[in-house]
């Protein structure tokens, strides 16, 4: 019998629209990067292993080694390798994990043409656990007779799934990306390869999703546009101690004879201060233009939901997230621990799905954005949800001449490890590409001196 020539059917590829956000894993990022505060590389190993000739600091080039980071056998993770000496000023690596109790992760000096292990160090799940984002730390580096030949230096970032309102993605909630998808009755079918869609820096699989693309099409015959639409008005959102997102924009709070922030007191404590101060008075008059509405959220002291409830639903809300991440030299209250990431986000976050649920109609399909000064911050934002797009908001290394009011706000809540995506426009999309957002922020003047950027 003569078998049958007859190929399969072809493979075709997955695709994934969209973005991958967290359902139930927790996201893993480990910063491999030479610390501001110590004058030494990221990977430093003692001289007596490298060369008498050359200080502890240095790795020597003739003897090229490798960094390989292998997470546990629970960790189903392909591992990964980062040369020595370091090229880049940091390589960020991402583990995505279902549970931080069963997390740990190896870093182990090999050759770089060989299997012999040279030495490692070993980071234990109890350092995931509980772990203050962007805090730094030093391990030790064994050798097989367990003397210490080295350290490597770290920081941990961790995102955690936001489980506090279901997402209700296709439901009264859409995604970003089916709002922004048009009819395409006056547009041409246009096709545009970006270089960055099949980047492999990517933290996620969603090379073919439609924020990404400026022009695609579909069998429903509708465009997706990787811009909005509408009126907008910007909202700084900070958050209390007790974690309620409220609207303010200054960095201090108008307490004579106190150093407060918003994060040093509660919402109840915002509120009353607001009503000493006369600025919880709701909007005079009956506003109607844009620029009512910007002159009065300079200057208000109100919660985010309240807003939500008085804004005119036709007008969208472009929301800068700003939280003190870390301790700073412009921070007041020294003594003062730092707000968690993930639980200022989730407050956000609830705040918002649990507004528009009970508001509903078309409360429930507002147009609101997310932008902020820290990178952490947006990743954290895009990570944990797909209904909103977020924008990164950089001013590129141009720092403003004095540090006051919003710009002191920013300082406050930039980090110091992301100062390498804030240094420059090409450093920000880079930024903007890795994480999947929609879309970056830049100062306008900067963009004006080099108009070829536009």
């Amino acid at each position: 019998m003569i078998p049958s020539l007859s190929l399969p059917p072809p493979i075709m590829p997955h695709r994934v629209y969209g973005h991958n956000y967290l359902d139930k894993n927790c996201l893993v990022e480990i910063s491999v990067r030479r610390f501001p505060s110590r004058d030494c590389p990221a990977v430093k190993l003692h001289s007596r292993l490298s060369n008498s000739l050359y200080q502890d600091s240095h790795l020597p080039s003739s003897t090229p080694l490798k960094l390989v980071l292998t997470a546990g056998p629970q960790i189903n993770s392909a591992p990964y390798s980062i040369a020595l000496p370091q090229k880049n000023e940091q390589d960020v690596l991402a583990f995505q994990v279902p549970s931080l109790d069963e997390f740990s992760l190896e870093f182990s000096i090999y050759p770089t043409f060989g299997t012999k292990t040279i030495g490692r160090a070993v980071a234990l799940s109890s350092m995931f656990q509980g772990n203050e984002n962007g805090r730094e730390h030093i391990l030790p580096i064994l050798d097989n007779r367990l003397h210490i030949i080295g350290e490597v230096c770290t920081t941990v970032n961790v995102t955690t799934p936001f489980r506090g309102v279901t997402l209700e993605v296709g439901g009264a909630v859409e995604t970003y990306w089916k709002s922004t998808a048009l009819p395409m009755r006056r547009f041409p079918v246009i096709k545009s390869a970006l270089p960055w869609q099949h980047s492999p820096r990517s933290l996620d699989s969603a090379h073919t999703s439609p924020s990404n693309q400026s022009n695609a099409t579909s069998s429903s015959h509708t465009l997706t546009i990787s811009s909005l639409t509408g009126n907008y008005i910007h909202a700084v959102i900070q958050v209390t101690r007790d974690f309620h997102p409220v609207v303010y924009t200054g960095f201090l709070l108008p307490e004579q004879g106190f150093d407060l922030t918003v994060a040093d007191v509660t919402l109840a404590q915002f509120e009353a201060l607001a009503q000493r101060s006369g600025r919880s008075e709701g909007m005079p008059g009956n506003p109607s233009t844009m620029h009512d509405w910007t002159g009065y959220l300079s200057q208000a002291m109100l919660s985010l939901a309240h807003l939500m409830k008085i804004l005119p639903v036709h007008l969208g809300m472009t929301l800068e997230l700003e939280f003190p991440l870390h301790q700073t030299g412009h921070s007041l209250n020294s003594n003062q621990l730092p707000l968690d990431l993930n639980e200022c986000v989730d407050s956000v976050l609830r705040t918002i799905y649990h507004t528009s649920a009970s508001l509903g109609g078309l409360f429930s399909r507002r147009r609101i954005t997310f932008t902020s000064f820290s990178p952490r911050v947006c990743a954290a934002l895009n990570w944990k949800q797909p209904n909103y797009p977020v924008f990164l908001a950089s001013q590129c290394g141009q720092h403003g001449k004095s540090l006051s009011g919003s710009n002191l706000l920013r300082a406050g809540c930039t980090e110091d490890g992301s100062s390498t995506w804030l240094s420059s426009v090409g450093a920000g999309v880079d930024f903007a590409k890795t994480n999947n957002l929609l879309g970056v922020f830049f100062d306008a003047e900067l963009l004006l001196q080099v108009p070829s950027l536009i």
